[in-house]
């Protein structure tokens, strides 16, 4: 029996597994739903949106990898390594790198500060629609209707419940999601015959070639690309997300941000190589199976689905479908309420108190908290509409998410790092990063909308005898198409990043003022403390005891200490300092 890509069908048992599996997963979330319907949560809303900064390290950081590891990344990672083989793989070299970067540039600028809010990328509809596609493959419903009923399920717990009903959801979901994973991958590599059988199907075929290090752009997947691109891709995305940051400060110090980092790079790493190594099982399989004209490169993103059943029937395996199937909707329902939690907290914090300037009731805020979830989740489902229409969901995804991650990680870098940056540097930095990111991400979503697709790995001397593949042809020539348009989604990120950081220093060391940027060192990275000036130093600590006397006024409590302390020459001590503790005084 060969893997034919035509696979699919749910049974008795996949329905009993997946429900089992859904309920599981939900269950602790709609439990912190009543509880924190009916206690402080309603009307704390630090603690409806951080968890009272006292969360645990270890569902922290479970979370982390939730907010990582989506739908998107289980079905287009192995349909991108089917297609394009095992360059893509560099990645897990990014991650570790990008990790490293954030735990000292980023990170303790925002612990020490204690700020409990960033940013946020609303790539909500990819993250919903991914994990309908997959079911819609399995058992033939409608990928709206799915996607509904999904979006009703996570707003239940992420509106009622808060950060806590999402952390510990994401929890169970992450543990799901890697038990599906790996049952795929596991079952997967038996039914092809075993682990050397799956590596010279590979490298015969060039599948498991990584020799690639070409230094042009337009090239899907080369070495650098990878490795350069993704590390500055990463770090856009894990040093100032807010779905990322939220995560870092609801821990009560730094040195639990950093370990919760830590956890969170080696099960983000382990992801990965188990999506890629179901890619390359599924490829073996085709190929073992006669090459199916159904089969022939480019797949798109239904190929794990249809290899999840192929596996369940050659192996007799009833319910992996279900498993497999729940760990993506678990995926799927972990990023989605990351995402809706985050956005209500820049409401909160971004727009009602900063921008608006207004100084609402806790209970009013946490209402209105949870309208802005609400509305979102709506929002989420209608704009299935345009990502229906675009490619695969790797490849998207990442090109989306860049243009206002690599924005953004600009100007916080800029203020972070550049002191004679102010805001004529900081403006003019964001809209040329929007603007290169912007232009190139929807010129080659635009450019894909019109047929122009990257040739996969040749395969031909792989099935020689079958002469019926109806080979990739593209109704678009690519020398027609605007250089920039044609250049690989591992690139747009780090070219949004360095237009916004090129621009905005120049900008801001010509015509911003330099004697009113004169503030708080705590304000930048720790690493260029030593290079600040001595008004810098001067003025240390005053934006945390600023933070900290709103606290005072709007809760009536004792205020946040930051997590991480400052000594008077510029140092920073990683200390255990609790949340709730008393506020440092300036030495």
């Amino acid at each position: 029996m060969g893997f034919t890509m035509r696979e699919g069908g749910f049974t008795v048992s996949d329905y009993v597994a997946f429900g089992i599996l859904c309920i599981a997963s939900c269950a602790g979330g709609i439990w912190y739903s009543a509880i924190g319907s009916r206690t402080k949560a309603v009307v704390d809303i630090r603690d409806y949106l951080l968890g009272g900064r006292h969360m645990s390290t270890f569902p922290v950081s479970l979370s982390l990898i939730a907010s990582y590891v989506s739908g998107v990344t289980i079905l287009g990672t192995p349909a991108e390594i089917y297609n394009y083989g095992l360059q893509y793989w560099l990645i897990v070299v990014a991650i570790f790198i990008s990790c490293v970067i954030v735990s000292v540039i980023y990170m303790p600028v925002f612990c020490l500060l204690g700020l409990s809010s960033s940013y946020e990328v609303l790539f909500l509809p990819m993250v919903v629609y991914v994990p309908a596609l997959a079911f819609n493959q399995l058992t033939g419903f409608n990928v709206f209707a799915v996607a509904a009923v999904m979006v009703v399920i996570c707003g239940i717990y992420t509106v009622l419940g808060g950060l806590k009903a999402v952390v510990w959801t994401d929890s169970v979901q992450t543990g799901i999601m890697f038990i599906g994973v790996l049952l795929v991958a596991v079952a997967g590599t038996v039914a092809v015959g075993g682990v050397t059988n799956v590596h010279e199907i590979a490298q015969r075929t060039g599948r498991f070639d990584l020799s690639n290090w070409s230094f042009s752009p337009y090239e899907r997947q080369t070495g650098w690309g990878a490795i350069v691109g993704g590390t500055l891709y990463w770090t856009c995305f894990n040093s100032v997300n807010q779905t990322m940051v939220q995560r870092y400060i609801s821990l009560s110090t730094y040195k639990k941000a950093v370990q919760a980092l830590a956890i969170f790079c080696f099960g983000a790493i382990i992801a990965i190589c188990l999506c890629v190594w179901c890619g390359l099982t599924a490829w073996a399989a085709w190929t073992l199976g006669g090459c199916d004209p159904h089969g022939v490169p480019i797949v798109d993103d239904r190929l794990l689905p249809a290899f999840v059943t192929y596996v369940s029937k050659v192996q007799h395996l009833p319910g992996l479908s279900g498993v497999f199937l729940a760990g993506v909707f678990g995926a799927g329902l972990s990023s989605l309420s990351a995402v809706l939690n985050a956005c209500a907290l820049v409401g909160v914090e971004d727009i009602m108190r900063g921008w608006l300037r207004l100084q609402l009731k806790p209970l009013v805020e946490g209402i209105i908290a949870r309208l802005i979830s609400a509305v979102l989740a709506v929002v989420s489902v209608v704009m299935l509409i345009v990502i229906e229409k675009l490619g695969g969901v790797l490849g998207v995804a990442t090109a989306l998410s860049a243009i206002a991650a690599s924005t953004s990680c600009g100007i916080f870098t800029l203020g972070m790092v550049c002191w004679w940056v102010g805001p004529k540097g900081a403006i003019s930095g964001a809209f040329a990063g929007a603007l290169v990111a912007g232009t190139i991400s929807l010129g080659t979503q635009a450019a894909a909308a019109e047929g122009l697709r990257v040739p996969p790995l040749n395969f031909s001397a792989t099935c020689p005898h079958n002469l019926t593949f109806k080979l990739l042809k593209m109704n678009v020539d690519p020398e027609t198409v605007f250089p920039l348009f044609r250049i690989s989604y591992h690139w747009i990120a780090p070219l949004g990043l360095l237009a916004t950081i090129t621009v905005g220093a120049i900008v801001g060391w010509l015509f911003d003022k330099k004697a009113s940027l004169r503030t708080d060192l705590e304000l930048f990275t720790p690493l260029i403390w030593r290079c600040l000036p001595q008004e810098y130093h001067d003025k240390g600590g005053e934006t945390r005891r600023q933070i900290a006397a709103k606290d005072l006024l709007r809760s009536g409590q004792v205020a946040s200490t930051p997590l991480i302390e400052t000594k008077p020459e510029g140092k920073v001590n990683n200390t255990e300092i609790e949340i709730n503790g008393e506020v440092p005084q300036k030495s």
